[in-house]
């Protein structure tokens, strides 16, 4: 009887974290030129914030009244939409019935630690958001594909011409009008649509915005245990980014249960795809263009990256259209953060299942089977380190981009050797590799609480690869919460 209580509790625990996220990952396109978007909503608050110029407000008030602003509008806009929330309501409770089957006593510990992490840091992911909501070089939840939680959002450099705003505008427009007749048209149907071909004639727009600098491009994934991923997590990496002047576009994907190891990977390649079809009209440099993946997002962009690469050279083979219709030659690097690699090692296997990711949850994700019946065929298949000795891969390493991978030396979730391993098997066929480990970081360390005290330290390291230089210290990025909050939320992170 305690057993079911306690599967229970866990089951309305998955279920109130999922309508959170479910309430939060709401597309922000307008589909209709009627409807104003969150950010039209968001303005006049925005405005009057910067007409008080020099009259500033204390550090107290200031983040409380964003804060409720954004709470308010938030449910404004829910309310504005109650059959496409209840939508997605359904679904959640639906994926919540299905994920608690996987639910385990260890899944309520970790999610009240985590709970804990974010009311703690909440100062900080507060800002952050509102940023997200209100920033007008932001555009969310852009519509890259035809599937569930193909969505991508897109950080831009300030500063750009009215000509390149109005392409970057027309292509974005087009996704959110295809996402609003929910995949009436697929996504190769449209990947020109809002730009005109050079044999229609070309668009003012288009030559008056020549001249505009080209920009590096970063293609996010975010982490998630395969589990809990969303685009915004990777928001406060992205703005920095932004400013810095990279153009950042950060892909959501099918979490388990709603999908598995294959269905994240395919995700991931439409939305490569997606970017790289539209360099041109978003201003990017083709280049600088970057692959980043953190932890699960990590992985997930390198088995991608790498199964690309098989489905070129079998297409040249066969002559047949490539998947995606994109080469992984098109890209110039890849990052990984605190990623896994290996999911095919027995080590790691225990090891997540020692820290609560039990073997019949990751052996499901990994289309294994709940009992792992198909562990020997499955498991390689979706490990960067294996694919490697794959033939195909071993032919065609011209095409592969250098790798640089970052790993915290005190990381638990996603052990250091993964980075080593896959190090290693990227040099064995004479791949270039960049390795930087950090002392004493945790998995959440260098990409969540060194940003928010203000010591960036990969963030320098990616900037560093992207532009070949060291960039200056940006007066903004400096410490959003006191140490003592982090220090704190260090204590109940569950990663």
């Amino acid at each position: 009887m305690t057993l079911v209580v306690v599967r229970a509790a866990a089951s309305v625990s998955v279920a109130v974290s999922i309508a959170v996220s479910v309430v939060h990952a709401r597309r922000h396109v307008a589909i209709s030129k009627n409807r104003p978007s969150l950010f039209d909503r968001c303005r006049p608050v925005v405005d009057a914030r910067r007409r008080l110029g020099g009259a500033r407000m204390t550090n107290d008030v200031m983040p409380r009244l964003f804060s409720a602003a954004f709470v308010v509008l938030v449910l404004a806009s829910v309310a504005r939409r109650p059959r496409a929330c209840a939508r997605r309501l359904v679904t959640g409770a639906r994926l919540t019935i299905r994920l608690a089957r996987y639910s385990t006593v260890s899944w309520v510990f970790k999610l009240a630690g985590l709970t804990v992490y974010s009311i703690v840091l909440s100062p900080a992911f507060l800002r952050v958001a509102w940023t997200y909501a209100t920033d007008e070089n932001v555009t969310r939840g852009v519509c890259y594909g035809g599937c569930g939680r193909n969505f991508l959002d897109l950080y831009f450099p300030p500063g750009a011409s009215a000509a390149r705003r109005e392409r970057r505008r027309r292509v974005t427009a087009d996704a959110g009008e295809k996402d609003g007749a929910r995949g009436a048209r697929s996504s190769d149907e449209a990947s020109t649509s809002g730009v005109k071909k050079d044999g229609e004639g070309k668009d003012a727009a288009a030559a008056a915005d020549d001249d505009d600098e080209r920009r590096p491009v970063v293609i996010f994934v975010t982490g998630g245990m395969w589990i809990i991923g969303y685009k915004a997590w990777g928001a406060l990496l992205a703005q920095r980014l932004a400013r810095r002047g990279v153009i950042v576009a950060s892909l959501d994907y099918r979490n388990f249960p709603q999908g598995t190891v294959g269905d994240m990977i395919a995700d991931v390649g439409k939305g490569v795809g997606w970017v790289l079809e539209r360099l041109d009209a978003l201003g990017g440099d083709t280049r600088r263009v970057v692959v980043v993946g953190q932890s699960a997002g990590a992985h997930i962009a390198a088995t991608c990256l790498l199964r690309q690469i098989e489905w070129v050279t079998r297409a040249d083979r066969l002559e047949r259209a490539v998947p995606n219709a994109w080469s992984p030659a098109a890209i110039s690097r890849f990052i990984g953060i605190s990623g896994v690699y290996a999911p095919d090692d027995a080590a790691l296997i225990e090891h997540f299942h020692r820290q609560g990711l039990y073997k019949n949850v990751f052996w499901s994700i990994m289309e294994a089977g709940f009992t792992g019946a198909r562990a020997a065929e499955a498991l390689p298949r979706a490990s960067p380190v294996s694919i490697t000795r794959e033939r195909d891969v071993r032919r065609n390493v011209r095409i592969v981009p250098p790798v640089m991978l970052c790993h915290g030396d005190a990381d638990t979730s996603a052990p250091p050797e993964q980075s080593k391993m896959f190090a290693h098997a990227l040099r064995s066929i004479g791949i270039s590799v960049d390795e930087r480990y950090y002392p004493n970081k945790t998995h959440t360390d260098p990409f969540v609480t060194d940003p928010i005290l203000g010591r960036d330290v990969l963030l320098d390291d990616i900037t560093d690869s992207i532009f070949g230089r060291k960039l200056p210290s940006f007066v903004d990025e400096r410490p959003l919460v006191p140490k003592l909050f982090v220090d704190i939320a260090r204590k109940f992170v569950p990663f």
